[in-house]
């Protein structure tokens, strides 16, 4: 069902520190703290030391475009790379803990940058998150082709029916990097 699953957190600050993090930094950085499967798409996002880290953008000010239309969120990868918006949905769901949403890579041709979009090949596919109502804690879902169906997927997730899925991902994950 899931090509990969990637659990992002913010770190504790005794962790930023021991690993020349910078604590207290106004965006929120969220590491890669375990993943399973695999994503071609995440290629271009790891840094020199093999991590995966997304800094957590408000879209607001920064994307222009109709409120109706933008996401609250976004998440920034390597090289400033955008990853996804984060399109939080109200739906009714038995987990009053979590926060569900989607979102798909950045279609755009080229980055602000003016270099190649590296994401632009993975267009078509789909992300589903998970998040703690603070946004420490992050689960991305990946379904390669999967953006025409998104919403479905994101219903029948918030609907515990990809319960067992996403539990053999979860039990599945290993750490990328040692923090």
């Amino acid at each position: 069902m899931f090509d990969c699953y990637i659990k992002m957190q913010q770190l504790p600050d005794e962790v930023k520190r021991a690993n020349k993090i910078k604590v207290g930094a106004s965006v929120p950085r969220l590491d890669c703290v375990a993943m399973a499967g695999y994503y071609k798409g995440l290629e271009p996002l790891y840094s020199k030391k093999g991590q995966i880290k997304f800094y957590l953008q408000q879209t607001k000010g920064l994307i222009n475009s109709t409120d109706q239309r933008r996401a609250g969120y976004f998440l920034m990868g390597e090289k400033s790379i955008n990853f996804s918006s984060l399109f939080i949905q109200n739906l009714d769901t038995q987990d009053k803990g979590k926060l569900y949403g989607f979102g798909e890579p950045n279609g755009n041709k080229t980055l602000k940058s003016g270099e190649p979009n590296p994401m632009l090949s993975f267009a078509n596919d789909a992300y589903l998150f998970i998040t703690s109502p603070d946004f420490t804690e992050i689960e991305i879902l990946i379904i390669t082709n999967g953006r025409y169906l998104i919403q479905g997927y994101l219903k029948k997730l918030a609907n515990g029916e990809y319960n067992t899925a996403l539990q053999a991902m979860r039990e599945q994950a290993k750490p990328i990097f040692n923090y």
